[in-house]
């Protein structure tokens, strides 16, 4: 398809970014949204093709039901002049694969978080019941900051799905398939699982673990040759990272993690101190169904004597010739018939008594583990002769994270031996989320994040580039986790631009100015003077004056009175302090992190400055003289390029000034000696 070719009237194409097996995928402009997007059009030799048609049709199904930041949005899926095309987000950076190629060895610690964002995106995918079956590289976007976008759902498939096994052909990429795969039987979520593990292999070593001359080999490899291990490859990764990679690779699905929350949560700790003696992963080899113990016989006189004749016929026809003597005394006869029936009593007593131990050896109780750390927890249940059963990671707030918050069964209850005990072991707080909210209406965006369980405030600042209502600033980074429950967002909220006619100041005191301008939304700044007219603490004027009409967020200059003017030979003296407060243009601020860093901002600092997505600095002025205190704001204002400020002082010979400014948050300017002499 050549540049320039409006596709539907609607997407034009701006140049080829790629292909593949079935599909080319393109750049184009969206003309009716105004942005770009990434087209996938099947290749001409495959439109008449129905099962390449429905594979094609099932991705953007897939897609569309996902709603996750790492997944890869689907906009659009039609079809013109026999052309089937999808209409993707278009993610502005490299596969996966190159990145590894371009930026290897990678930091252990931005593996864990690129293999984080992966499990978010793989998690809400199996959240929804579908199963990836092609993970890999090339089918994981990275943008130029880092960010993870997982693409390409065309052989996915629902998990309910009654499909047949594919015995005949192997469905996935032979380098990241997992065995039983290989093997033709149906994908789970475990398979999704090998194929992350085969992922993180490969972030940390540069290659994968298989390689051969035929996909033959590479699958053989994949079904019966240990993992390699990636310490052999670079001794400095943690023990715990590599047991990460072996427990997800396992051949057997039921010795890898259950989900794929529970391996990111493994990995997110893999670096901590406290795993730094881990010993390394092994399956543990099958236990024997039937236990090789002692059992426990019935016994009878009568079956004893039985199997005696039976084993010795001479005896038995011995016995059958011999005499019978019926003249043995009655009293003979009686006392070897209680003999009999004494013995036949001792007999079920130690019957009863074996069967009662036997039954109390069959049962044990299940151990206190509530507030003990995870790995604690599976030795206990393991010493009490029972089975670690499913792991469920929780978030708390009062359990500390690897800790276990409940078992099933109970702690403390009689079960059997062999029991499987389940545990629900706390993931710590619940983390959030959070994304660039810059030109979003503020109360739709409080109430998601209210809901969400976090506190949420306002400031408001004039603008003509966004309308009343809608976000020109946040303190926070977008696509950071945040506990909702301690964690306060804070907005800078556009009121647009309005005219307020002003009320008659004169006589007011500062508190009653100050509420009358949060209410029409205008910004006061305070002088003092003296006056015969007004009591102290009262406005003796104001500029513009009553009834003059001004722009919503403007400034009024306020006079309040400081009484009668008394003799005193420390008199009050008046000066001004220009300064020129330089704008910091947000659009560029991103691509200069690293300059910034160099120069001793901290990364925080320098990331929050370039969320506001804004062209307009909101910049805070304090200020401490004769009639100021520096706790509180004496001037905001909105600034769109480098802008030069008077800031008057008012100090008596004693006394010393400052003034500071905050601009996005962060303080740029500061004077902690301010004197009448020295300005």
């Amino acid at each position: 398809m050549n540049k320039g070719y409006v596709l539907n009237g609607r997407y034009e194409i701006i140049g080829r970014l790629g292909e593949g097996g079935m599909a080319d995928v393109y750049l184009a402009e969206d003309l009716i949204l105004k942005r770009k997007v990434a087209v996938k059009l099947l290749r001409l030799d495959f439109r008449d093709n129905p099962k390449a048609k429905k594979r094609f049709q099932h991705e953007a199904m897939a897609a569309t039901q996902l709603d996750n930041p790492h997944i890869v949005g689907i906009y659009d899926v039609d079809e013109v002049e026999g052309m089937q095309y999808l209409v993707m987000e278009f993610v502005d950076g490299e596969d996966l694969k190159k990145y590894i190629k371009d930026n290897f060895p990678i930091p252990y610690a931005e593996v864990v978080n690129i293999m984080e964002q992966i499990c978010s995106a793989v998690s809400e995918a199996h959240r929804h019941n579908i199963i990836h079956r092609d993970l890999k590289p090339q089918n994981i976007l990275v943008d130029k900051n880092g960010y993870i976008k997982i693409t390409d759902f065309g052989i996915s498939r629902a998990g309910t799905e009654d499909t047949m096994t594919q015995t005949r052909s192997i469905i996935g990429s032979i380098h990241y398939l997992s065995p039983e795969q290989i093997k033709g039987q149906m994908a789970t979520t475990r398979s999704d699982i090998y194929s992350l593990g085969i992922i993180l292999y490969e972030i940390l070593t540069g290659k994968v673990p298989f390689n051969g001359d035929t996909a033959v080999s590479i699958a053989i490899k994949h079904s019966q040759t240990p993992m390699p291990s990636v310490r052999d490859f670079d001794p400095r990764i943690p023990q715990a990272m590599e047991n990460v990679v072996l427990k997800a690779t396992a051949k057997d699905p039921d010795d890898r993690y259950q989900t794929v929350n529970e391996m990111a949560a493994d990995l997110n700790t893999s670096l901590d101190k406290s795993r730094a003696n881990e010993p390394k992963f092994t399956v543990q080899p099958p236990q024997n169904s039937v236990d090789e113990a002692t059992r426990v016989m019935p016994f009878s006189p009568l079956a004893d004597t039985t199997a005696s004749a039976a084993a010795n016929p001479a005896k038995r026809e011995e016995k059958a010739t011999q005499p019978t003597n019926n003249k043995q005394p009655a009293k003979k006869k009686r006392r070897r018939r209680w003999w009999l029936i004494g013995g036949i009593v001792g007999v079920l007593l130690i019957i009863m008594a074996l069967n009662m131990i036997v039954s109390a050896n069959g049962k044990t109780t299940v151990p206190i583990v509530s507030g003990t750390l995870e790995t604690e927890a599976e030795a206990k249940i393991k010493d009490a002769d029972l089975v670690v059963g499913d792991i469920k990671y929780q978030s708390s707030d009062k359990i500390d994270r690897h800790r276990v918050i409940s078992s099933s069964p109970k702690e403390s209850s009689k079960v059997k031996k062999g029991t499987k005990v389940s545990l629900v072991v706390s993931s710590g707080p619940r983390l959030v989320r959070v994304g660039n909210y810059v030109g979003q209406e503020y109360d739709v965006v409080k109430q998601k994040l209210e809901d969400e369980g976090f506190t949420v405030h306002k400031r408001n600042a004039p603008s003509s580039s966004f309308g009343s209502g809608r976000i020109l600033q946040q303190d926070f980074e977008s696509g950071k986790r945040f506990n909702p429950a301690t964690k306060t967002l804070t907005f800078v909220v556009s009121t647009g631009v309005k005219r307020i006619t002003l009320k008659d100041l004169t006589g007011m005191t500062k508190a009653q100015v100050v509420s009358y301008s949060n209410k029409v939304e205008i910004n006061p700044t305070f002088d003092y003077v003296y006056s015969d007219d007004q009591p102290k603490g009262r406005v003796v004027r104001q500029s513009p004056n009553a009834n003059e009409s001004i722009q919503q967020g403007g400034n009024v200059a306020v006079w309040i009175s400081r009484g009668p003017k008394k003799d005193s030979s420390d008199e009050l003296k008046s000066f001004n302090v220009k300064i020129t407060i330089p704008y910091l243009d947000n659009n560029s601020a991103a691509s200069s992190d690293s300059t910034l860093n160099e120069s001793g901002i901290s990364s925080d600092d320098a990331s929050t400055e370039s969320t506001s997505g804004s062209n307009e600095n909101v910049v805070l002025i304090y200020l401490k003289d004769h009639d100021h205190s520096l706790s509180t704001v004496y001037k905001q204002m909105v600034i769109t390029k480098d802008t030069q400020v008077t800031l008057p002082f008012k100090l008596s010979g004693s006394e010393v000034g400052q003034y500071k400014v905050v601009r996005d948050g962060r303080t740029i300017m500061r004077d902690n000696n301010v004197t009448y002499n020295s300005h």
